[in-house]
């Protein structure tokens, strides 16, 4: 009954999703490319920095879905539901003028599930972009007089995404081990040098793990611009409005590997000593593949005038086209990853990623972005996760950090348009029966853009929030 509940709220949270209003952003950035672009994290990724290229979570309760790279799907070895929401409030500066907006939106819902022994799947949505800006530029032209330039859009695209993880050689390590450490030195094959090198292969291979994200993007975008002429007779406004839906598959994948160290050298012996706390040192890659989407639009262009009741006459159409075929190429971008390890306390990680936002095509338009940049170092701290007892509810806390930045790829006025932020969050342990659960909360701020060069600079705060909910399901039970 209980995992019919929470299959339920699932459903729910899709659902919201899929019908939500798109008005997550409020960017007057958003204007170009295919929106103002979602993270592909989930809030407790959001607290450490949005790193997730080499992040392995956990295979033990609570567990966590990195829906980022798709490899540490086979880490997944409890069901596990995740949902989540986002409040934005973001406040908009001018040269001369400032304005505040807010908003709160679901941001994803998926579920991940253990395959066999070596391998996990999830699947979920999220959006994937949001567009959201209405902008007014008043220029005086030399010999025309005054011009009003109106521009605003809305709409977005969702991803649904189906993801399978998988670690080929997950018994690579205790293989090797078992086949040479019960032979005599006598007869033994494998040097001692040769045996280490051979033995620290085995554990890169028992640790590695592979995983692919076919991803299905959907949703629609509306934009429109008008010229206005407010003081002149002698020329018509002009009004342009375009329609571009989405309905194309996608995908992303990556690779993660890891190597542990549980005992050192003592000093002035040969024996090693066993480590208190194991520390292991991971690394990732991922790619999401620069797909060509196939898309339609609608394009409309005419010029009015305004009679004495403020009603728009047409003078002529200049372009009117529905339903057009087109293609959209997405990015192609890649990301590396390091992270350290240490007992179960301390998860460091760090990104490396670029998009090449230079290769983008929409519509065979003229490309004028830029490749981005993105740098992110998160951690995560537990005092003492598997606590019992008094005061046991606070040990086992999350707490998380987190810094990232981005070059931008959006190049306006000769300026481009950076990003950088700061986050903090906790998770909270709850428990429900023999469900492990977490409540996750994290808090980011950020700068967008300058002021500089007649733009518009962003300062925002980002609140996101998620449940976890990990428990064994599809059990078969055998009775006496």
């Amino acid at each position: 009954m209980k995992n019919k509940f929470i299959f339920l709220l699932f459903l729910v949270v899709v659902q919201s999703t899929i019908y939500r209003s798109q008005n997550s952003t409020f960017s007057p950035y958003s204007r170009y490319g295919l929106g103002d672009i979602s993270p592909t994290t989930f809030a407790h990724n959001a607290g450490m920095g949005g790193t997730y290229v080499a992040y392995k979570p956990d295979s033990i309760m609570p567990i966590f879905i990195n829906a980022g790279n798709p490899a540490a799907y086979a880490l997944i070895k409890l069901t596990c539901l995740e949902v989540g929401g986002t409040f934005v409030n973001s406040k908009f500066t001018g040269n001369n003028s400032s304005l505040t907006k807010w908003s709160t939106n679901f941001a994803y819902g998926s579920l991940g599930f253990p395959v066999r022994s070596n391998g996990g799947a999830c699947f979920g949505i999220m959006p994937f972009s949001s567009v959201g800006y209405d902008l007014k530029n008043t220029v005086d032209e030399q010999g025309i007089g005054t011009v009003n330039y109106l521009y605003s859009g809305s709409g977005g695209l969702n991803k649904a995404f189906l993801g399978y993880g998988l670690m080929p050689f997950q018994n690579r390590l205790k293989n090797f081990r078992k086949k040479n450490l019960y032979i005599a030195d006598s007869i033994k094959h494998l040097s001692a040098t040769s045996y280490k090198i051979k033995d620290f292969g085995s554990k890169l291979l028992s640790d590695f793990s592979l995983g692919l994200n076919v991803n299905y993007l959907f949703g629609s975008i509306q934009q429109n611009s008008r010229v206005i002429y407010p003081n002149s007779l002698n020329y018509n406004n002009t009004f342009r409005e375009s329609a571009l839906n989405v309905g194309d598959f996608t995908g992303n994948f990556g690779a993660q590997t890891a190597i542990t160290i549980d005992s050192v050298k003592q000093s002035g012996t040969n024996k090693r000593r066993a480590l208190n706390e194991k520390v292991k040192f991971t690394f990732g890659y991922f790619m999401a593949l620069n797909n060509t989407l196939k898309v339609k639009y609608d394009a409309t262009i005419y010029n009015y005038i305004l009679n004495g009741f403020g009603q728009e006459i047409t003078r002529d159409t200049v372009l009117s086209n529905s339903n057009q075929k087109g293609n959209v190429t997405l990015p192609l971008e890649q990301g590396f990853g390091l992270g350290f390890k240490k007992g179960e306390r301390i998860n460091l990680v760090a990104d490396f990623a670029i998009t090449n936002w230079s290769k983008f095509n929409f519509l065979d338009n003229v490309n004028t972005l830029k490749d981005n940049y993105r740098v992110g170092v998160g951690v995560n701290f537990v005092p003492e996760k598997y606590a019992a007892g008094s005061g046991a509810f606070f040990k086992k806390l999350n707490y998380r950090f987190g810094v990232s930045y981005q070059t931008g790829y959006i190049n306006v006025n000769k300026t481009t348009i950076s990003n950088y932020a700061i986050t903090t969050g906790v998770g909270f342990p709850v428990g429900f029966g023999r469900m492990s659960s977490m409540v996750n909360i994290s808090a980011q701020y950020g700068q967008m853009g300058t002021t500089d060069n007649n733009l518009i600079k962003e300062n925002y705060w980002k609140i996101n929030f998620g449940f976890t909910f990990s428990d064994r399901w599809f059990q078969k039970f055998r009775y006496d």
